[in-house]
């Protein structure tokens, strides 16, 4: 039944126009469902990715943030509002957090980290999850890169996490930023600018643990990516963050357009 669910989803999204407003798409995990709302452009060179509904700041930094770029894609997963996400099968929900099922690493520790017990059977369904996601990922990005939305609580997740952890190669910070307010990247290029910036940045090592989580897909299979990291209620911040990821993606079309030139 999942599966036939899946397959239907996928089949639907493909009619879509190659310019969306906004439109939706339902899944039906078991007897539950999540829907994941798409705006803007059909292909583009940014897509936007929220995974985490409960993290608001994030899509109102998205709203405020204003560069006049229009070349982009904002993808938002939505169920009830919280950091997890529920699948039911007979009755019982099981939890898991969808920025940790991109692996079947993932895929299994997030069951159990959540779930005391959960039926076999869910590995896979959640697999399916997986994939119908990332099918659509993929899809949408065209030779850009995908950008994650996230927000955390004050110092419980911070650029320090990262010193010295065999997760990243890297670590740049700015005494002068919040630690909480970071970027994470997978490229040394984007280390490099954020960090000519001022940016709290750090490096994603190529020794990560796989948690399963977008990054860790993301850099297995040489899609560029950029974390977006910002306490709740920093939405100022969070939209200038945003921004300076847009004035990025130009610098980098200028360059190659004075390298085609030379």
């Amino acid at each position: 039944m999942t599966r036939k669910t899946g397959i239907y989803l996928l089949s639907a999204f493909i009619l879509l126009s190659s310019f969306i407003l906004s439109s939706e798409l339902v899944f039906h995990l078991g007897k539950n469902e999540c829907k994941l709302i798409i705006s803007g452009n059909d292909s583009a060179s940014l897509v936007f990715v929220s995974l985490h509904e409960n993290e608001n700041t994030a899509i109102d930094a998205f709203v405020l943030a204003d560069s006049g770029f229009s070349n982009y894609t904002l993808i938002q997963l939505k169920q009830n509002g919280e950091r997890l996400v529920k699948y039911k099968i007979r009755g019982k929900d099981y939890s898991f957090d969808p920025n940790r099922i991109f692996t079947e690493m993932g895929i299994k520790n997030t069951l159990k980290n959540y779930n005391e017990k959960y039926p076999k059977r869910l590995e896979k369904d959640l697999k399916l999850f997986s994939d119908s996601l990332l099918q659509i990922f993929r899809r949408k990005v065209q030779n850009g890169y995908i950008v994650a939305l996230h927000n955390n609580t004050d110092s419980s997740y911070s650029i320090l996490s990262y010193l010295n952890s065999k997760d990243a190669e890297d670590v740049y910070i700015n005494e002068n930023e919040d630690i909480d307010d970071f970027f994470f990247v997978t490229a040394r290029s984007e280390f490099e600018y954020f960090k000519s910036m001022g940016r709290n940045v750090a490096l994603q090592s190529e020794g990560v643990e796989d948690d399963g989580s977008l990054s860790v897909y993301c850099q297995k299979n040489g899609i560029p990516y950029i974390n977006i990291e910002a306490q709740h209620g920093h939405l100022q911040k969070q939209a200038e963050m945003i921004n300076e990821v847009y004035a990025f993606l130009q610098s980098i079309r200028l360059n190659i357009n004075i390298e085609k030139s030379d």
